[in-house]
């Protein structure tokens, strides 16, 4: 019960915050929400299977503790024997399909806690208002779901696309410490810059300048575009890997035009 108050008084601190602490405390409480509906749902399924193993389990014992008659024919020894070896074969499935109920009951607890953890610390993150392009272009890819042109699945994205020029200078968006340079799948080589209580992300670069643990100042060099486009990505050091936030409103030279 302190646990849904001391998220409801966070959430009702984040009411008039920033666009970034709104939108971070909406997907920590859409979280929140899908993981306790999950538990809701594997909480009822574990209770039925305890049902039906402790049916399983008199009925296993009546069978094993039958007893056979000393003038019993081989068949009906066979016989027995087949129901006594299927009687350990039903508990021990019931068994195993119960624990694995019980370790994603287990798993789903410990997710409820790290994201009600993170929730009553958002009020004391220090989130930004405001960061610089990494590179001079205009928006093409924006954040969020989206529907793939040919196939129209919808995709989510994590972060935005630039549209730049050939091999186009990359900038650091914010003062910050390097944490990581090099491959990153699907984005060929990228950056990983940490801002305190949140990290961004620039790649799609076509070769990484600036080495793993340097101190960076705003719009100091970082690398260039590997092609047409540069990824950005603003990531709010929340709960286990992190929450990204659109870092659309947060661009202060927006970029050119966004289209």
């Amino acid at each position: 019960m302190w646990r849904a108050s001391l998220v409801l008084v966070a959430l009702t601190t984040l009411a008039s915050a920033e666009p970034a602490s709104r939108d971070v405390a909406t997907q920590l409480a859409d979280e929140l929400a899908v993981i306790t509906k999950t538990l809701e749902t594997v909480t009822a399924k574990l209770a039925d299977a305890d049902a039906v193993r402790i049916k399983r389990l008199r009925a296993a014992y009546r069978v094993l503790r039958s007893p056979l008659r000393s003038t019993a024919s081989v068949d009906d020894r066979m016989a027995a024997a087949r129901r006594r070896a299927g009687a350990r074969l039903l508990v021990d499935r019931d068994a195993n399909e119960r624990g694995l109920l019980a370790d994603e009951a287990s798993q789903l607890r410990a997710a409820r806690e790290r994201t009600v953890v993170a929730t009553s610390k958002l009020p004391t993150i220090t989130l930004p208002t405001e960061i610089a392009a990494p590179a001079r272009g205009t928006i093409s890819r924006r954040f969020g779901t989206l529907e793939h042109e040919r196939s129209k699945a919808m995709l989510t994205r994590r972060g935005i696309d630039i549209e730049v020029a050939a091999k186009a200078p990359v900038s650091a968006p914010a003062d910050g410490t390097v944490r990581y340079a090099g491959p990153i799948r699907g984005l060929d080589e990228g950056v990983i810059i940490e801002h305190g209580d949140y990290v961004t992300v620039i790649a799609k670069l076509g070769d990484v300048a600036i080495p793993v643990g340097t101190r960076v100042a705003r719009g100091d060099r970082i690398g260039h575009a590997a092609r047409h486009r540069v990824y950005l990505e603003v990531r709010v050091r929340v709960g286990a890997g992190g929450i990204p936030i659109d870092p659309e409103p947060l661009l202060a030279a927006r970029t050119d035009d966004s289209r």
